[in-house]
């Protein structure tokens, strides 16, 4: 993730013409950004695709992460190699052609923690941790469409948590979907701000 800052219109020719084939998605703060930065994306082309809750964890869920049964614990699985990067980027775009996101997926090694949720050798959930000196950040919680509302996006947040909370950082955040923000209520998340994503 990048912050903005300095010569908004510069940064963001710059960052555009940086990331022109690969795909991203802008992320604006409402609470945070400069107020100029929707209009500099749109006038760059991009167009506001969802806004999403910007959650908090705040350890009062009813369930904590370490309450999991092992039974749901073995079967996510922590990527390690290039073949995981590129069944975890399937799931997660919907894209067979996988080749440059597991590049900048790799490159995002030190600082991320990819799982999959993986079951009689299919994925069927991938999740995200992004961890640094100012706290943690669950991203990426896909279950695949046809196995939504069995718990495997629930146990891949609550793993993801535990390894979020295990780097010692107390201050974790996420973006729900308007499915997803009832889930992260219960376990622990509170709203406090929005964040509008930008393709």
């Amino acid at each position: 993730m990048l912050r903005l800052g300095g010569d908004l219109p510069a940064e963001v020719e710059r960052l555009r013409d940086l990331f022109d084939s690969i795909p991203a998605s802008w992320h604006f703060w409402r609470d945070i950004d400069s107020p100029e930065i929707p209009l500099l994306l749109t006038q760059s082309g991009l167009a506001l695709f969802e806004t999403e809750p910007l959650m908090l964890f705040t350890g009062t869920g009813e369930s904590a992460p370490h309450d999991l049964g092992q039974h749901k614990l073995a079967r996510i699985e922590e990527v390690t190699d290039d073949r995981g990067l590129a069944q975890w980027a399937a799931l997660w775009s919907d894209s067979p052609d996988t080749d440059a996101l597991v590049a900048g997926l790799r490159q995002g090694f030190a600082s991320t923690r990819y799982l999959v949720w993986r079951d009689r050798g299919e994925v069927l959930g991938c999740a995200a941790v992004v961890t640094s000196p100012a706290g943690a950040s669950i991203e990426h919680i896909v279950t695949r469409a046809d196995h939504r509302g069995h718990g495997i996006g629930t146990a891949l947040t609550r793993r993801a948590l535990e390894l979020a909370l295990d780097s010692g950082t107390d201050r974790v955040i996420l973006t729900a979907s308007p499915d997803g923000e009832r889930i992260y209520e219960r376990l622990g998340f509170a709203t406090v701000g929005h964040v509008d994503r930008y393709v």
